[in-house]
C-alpha cells in the first residue's frame, strides 16, 4: 500500500523535472519558417546518416541538449541530399555543416565542427 502512495508522489516529481533546453527536432520548412519569423535562434544541421563526420557532429549536439544557456536554441536536421533546395539557399556546399539564425539573419556557420564546446560557442554567437 505505500508503494502505491508513493508512486503517485514520484510520478509528480518526475512531470516536474525541467525538459530539455536545446531542441533537436527533423527539419520541417513550415516550423522552421516559423521559428524565424519569431526571432527564435533555429540552427540547420546538414547531414547524412553514412557521413563520420556528421555522426560525430551529431553526437556533439545531442551532448548539449541539458544546457540550459541553450534554451532558446532549435536545431532542424536536414538530410544533405533530401534537402537539395534547402542547401542552395544557404550556399551549402558540404556534409556537416551547420547554419546558425536569429530569426531570418545568419549569425554564424561551420562545417565539420562536432566538439560539443566548439557548438556551444557557435550557438551562443546568436543568443
Amino acid at each position: 500500500m505505500k508503494l502505491l502512495t508513493g508512486l503517485p508522489l514520484l510520478l509528480a516529481g518526475l512531470a516536474a523535472l525541467p525538459a530539455s533546453a536545446l531542441e533537436i527536432v527533423p527539419f520541417d520548412a513550415d516550423r522552421f519558417a516559423r521559428a524565424q519569423s519569431e526571432g527564435r535562434v533555429s540552427v540547420v544541421q546538414f547531414h547524412s546518416g553514412w557521413c563520420p563526420t556528421c555522426v560525430m557532429q551529431e553526437r556533439g549536439v545531442k551532448s548539449l541538449k541539458d544546457d540550459k544557456a541553450l534554451d532558446r536554441v532549435t536545431v532542424f536536421q536536414a538530410d544533405y541530399f533530401k534537402e537539395e533546395a534547402l542547401r542552395k539557399r544557404f550556399n551549402v556546399t558540404s556534409f556537416s555543416t551547420l547554419v546558425v539564425f536569429r530569426g531570418e539573419q545568419e549569425r554564424a556557420r561551420t562545417t565539420g565542427d562536432f566538439r560539443s564546446e566548439q557548438l556551444k560557442q557557435l550557438f551562443a554567437r546568436a543568443l
